[in-house]
């Protein structure tokens, strides 16, 4: 692991009030968030931070609205950035993002787990919404 990614990781656990972050031998931390949540933090290199939390398996099917929601977020100019949505290979939909760890402190690293976090717990609510949706269509026309 890089001194910069050891460094704020020692930043990251005296913001969490916490002895240590448990990191395994390539720097990679896995923290819980609420109830369902799980933030992955990667030092890419000396450099870079890549945060990442699964979020649901992707829905075999979605309204246009749900998907057009999700979308979104991955423009410029989304309140969710420097996150994006997207779907990794065993289709799960993902949030992540990287950003440099030059200047970045532990506390701002909290909030942006913290941020992280509460949109992927967004993202489980209203795709569950959705799918209760449908489940709701296919039973009243029944």
């Amino acid at each position: 692991m890089s001194p910069s990614a050891q460094a704020l990781y020692t930043q990251l656990a005296k913001a969490l009030g916490v002895e240590s972050v448990p990191a395994d031998a390539r720097g990679i931390v896995q923290l819980d968030v609420g109830d369902e949540g799980r933030i992955v933090i990667v030092p890419e290199d000396a450099y870079t931070l890549m945060l990442m939390s699964p979020v649901a398996r992707l829905p075999a099917t979605m309204d246009e609205g749900t998907l057009l929601w999700l979308m979104r977020r991955n423009f410029h100019d989304s309140p969710l950035a420097p996150f994006r949505i997207g779907c990794d290979s065993a289709g799960s939909l993902v949030v992540w993002g990287r950003m440099p760890m030059d200047g970045l402190t532990g506390e701002q690293l909290v909030g942006l787990i913290d941020a992280i976090g509460a949109e992927a717990t967004l993202i489980r609510e209203e795709i569950a919404t959705d799918e209760n949706a449908e489940d709701d269509e296919t039973e009243a026309a029944e």
